[in-house]
């Protein structure tokens, strides 16, 4: 069984049996899930009609109120990713994403609350804990009696698990460890009770000691603990996110999570589901969204018409939701690949994630901007959606770092393949076996038939998924030529990476999207499918032409532009910012703070020092 269909991607292979059928409706598959999730969704939107929730007035307080917690704790919403065995709700990774996708579309704080709670911190518990931390954590977690952390970001290397500067060093008395190091931008922090970090530790590979990252359980009350602060932010206002200072915070060796120096593993997995529910709530989010831009559009009228009746408003909004429709469908799949324990679903998720948080910020954007100057004044909700759309591409890895991370994972393959075939050059006679595979199938790749779909697709879809095939097999060809020509300086070459990862990206969400379109049509019938396959037909046309503007980048062409881009940033290096004469006139800077990866100095702005300043 393969376990990765985008890894596949990369080698030309198409693993059809990762992505089709498409999984059945959570109430087909999981009725119990299905139920539990309906009736979580139906306690969010009570609260909202109760007046209990009030998404406009934690933004303005910048506070989740303490009644929203405890109405979350009472109804099971902050247990939705531990098992029952532990008082909790147990779903699954489906479930799971229908309640996180649902919190996100009332409220983006409130989805970063459940986010951090569930999705990282109690999940990584879930997968990672031992017996006795499990018992002694969940439970508590499950109640809502105090909320969960996850401290993995910091001040000096974000959120790059592998590379984190805090260390941890035995402690004196033999039994445990001291942590060192600063975390920031950490939700709900500065109240969580039970927080997942990490830092690195030495150990010993190969013979020699190294630092590795290890994670570990810690708690507000051990020793060397202390919240440095709290920041404001542009968007999730109502959210918290706190600065954390480990002043060699004693933690006992039961509190390791998982083993010493594997703590990169606990944070991928706990990423992965984070990164789930965020795709999960973006996606939600923008096709509410895209129901209030044709609400709107229907609405404001302007010269004697509907926004809505004018071409350019339907052509933005029939993008959107064809992209909506597509992101809906890799989530779907992602959930259903996580909920398997045989599938390694990471890159899908990163992709998945970078995906649905640029549509959601397109979506806001394209909404402020119908709205006119309503989209931009408070009363109205619109502004707010922007803000909080905006962080979306920055949490759970920045979108740049993820596709470097797809594309650097997915050459891993077919670079190990191609240095096995060179090494078996040196001496061909001896590899005849090895040399005749491979070029048998670079044959079979020049005739475009390496790989293709066994499915039986409907006649509307198999033009998509032959594209897709072309695609798959240019996608392997390009993979090979990149890391021929750069070899071990493709990592240095993140322009060309990141156009690989783009182009993977692409062919995922195309086969989401027609293996979902798929399943409709043999669920519904095809005259029912109408507004399906139209925006398969549009989502599937516009990305192919993407792809293709991708490989044409990675063909002759595009290594000249790459060079200006690297040259045109070296001297603005070198220059230290933009140096060219205004066309009109030269005119000096204004005064500005220089950057800085510190905080400046907050001047006192309250109406009484304006006034007499």
């Amino acid at each position: 069984m393969p376990s990765s269909f985008v890894r596949g991607l990369f080698e030309g292979e198409l693993h059809e049996s990762l992505m089709f059928p498409y999984p059945a409706p959570l109430n087909e598959r999981a009725p119990e899930d299905a139920a539990v999730a309906a009736r979580l969704v139906d306690e969010l939107h009570r609260l909202v009609r109760d007046g209990v929730i009030d998404p406009a007035a934690m933004d303005e307080a910048e506070v989740i109120p303490e009644a929203v917690i405890e109405a979350f704790a009472a109804c099971g919403m902050l247990s939705i990713s531990i098992p029952r065995e532990y008082g909790g709700l147990g779903l699954s990774a489906s479930g799971y994403a229908v309640v996180a996708g649902a919190v996100a579309a009332v409220d983006a704080s409130l989805a970063v609350l459940i986010g951090v709670h569930c999705g990282l911190s109690s999940k990584a518990i879930v997968l990672f804990g031992n017996d006795e931390q499990k018992a002694r954590y969940l439970p508590m977690l499950a109640r809502g009696e105090t909320l969960g952390a996850y401290a993995l970001t910091e001040p000096e290397t974000g959120s790059d698990a592998q590379n984190i500067v805090s260390r941890a060093e035995r402690a004196p008395d033999g039994k445990g460890w001291l942590l060192f190091g600063r975390k920031h931008w950490i939700g709900n922090g500065q109240r969580a009770g039970v927080i997942v970090t990490f830092a690195q530790t030495p150990v010993e590979r190969k013979g020699e000691m190294v630092q590795r990252p290890t994670a570990f359980i810690i708690r507000p009350d051990m020793p060397g603990f202390h919240v440095h602060g709290t920041v404001r932010k542009l968007g999730i206002r109502a959210s918290t996110q706190a600065e954390l200072i480990f002043d060699g915070l004693y933690v006992p060796d039961d509190h390791v999570l998982g083993e010493v120096g594997k703590g990169f593993q606990v944070a991928v997995n706990a990423l992965n589901a984070g990164r789930l529910s965020l795709a999960a709530g973006c996606t939600t989010a923008a096709k509410l969204l895209v129901t209030e831009y044709i609400a709107y559009g229907e609405l404001r009228q302007q010269f004697g018409a509907p926004l809505a009746s004018f071409e350019v408003t339907q052509r933005k909004a029939a993008t959107l939701a064809a992209d909506a429709y597509a992101a809906d469908a890799m989530v779907g799949a992602l959930a259903a690949a996580l909920d398997r324990k045989d599938v390694d679903a990471s890159l899908e998720a990163a992709i998945a994630k970078v995906f649905a948080s640029e549509l959601i910020w397109r979506a806001s954007d394209e909404m402020v901007q119908l709205a006119g100057g309503r989209g931009f004044v408070k009363p109205w909700p619109y502004e707010r959606y922007l803000r909080d759309a905006r962080i979306n591409r920055i949490f759970e890895g920045a979108n740049e770092i993820l596709r470097l991370y797809v594309g650097l994972n997915g050459v891993q393959g077919p670079a190990a393949q191609l240095q096995e075939v060179a090494d078996a050059l040196k001496s061909p006679l001896q590899h005849w076996e090895r040399v005749a595979e491979y070029v048998g199938g670079r044959v079979k790749s020049a005739l475009g038939r390496h790989e293709k779909f066994d499915v039986k697709l409907h006649a509307r879809l198999e033009p998509h998924a032959r594209f897709v095939e072309k695609h798959t097999a240019e996608l392997a060809q390009a993979t090979e030529r990149a890391v021929m020509k750069h070899k071990k300086k493709l990592i240095e070459r993140q322009m060309v990476v990141e156009r690989l990862a783009d182009m993977a990206a692409e062919l995922y969400a195309r086969t989401a999207t027609i293996s979902r379109t798929q399943r409709l049509i043999h669920e519904l019938g095809v005259n029912a499918c109408a507004r399906e396959l139209d925006l398969c037909d549009l989502f599937c046309v516009s990305s192919g032409r993407r792809f293709r503007d991708f490989r044409i980048a990675l063909e002759d062409g595009g290594e000249t532009i790459d060079d200006r881009r690297r040259s045109i940033a070296r001297a603005l290096r070198e220059d230290g910012g933009y140096q060219i004469t205004g066309a009109l006139m030269e005119i000096p800077a204004p005064d500005r703070p220089a950057p800085s990866l510190t905080p400046p100095v907050a001047a006192d702005r309250t109406p009484e020092a304006i006034r007499t300043s």
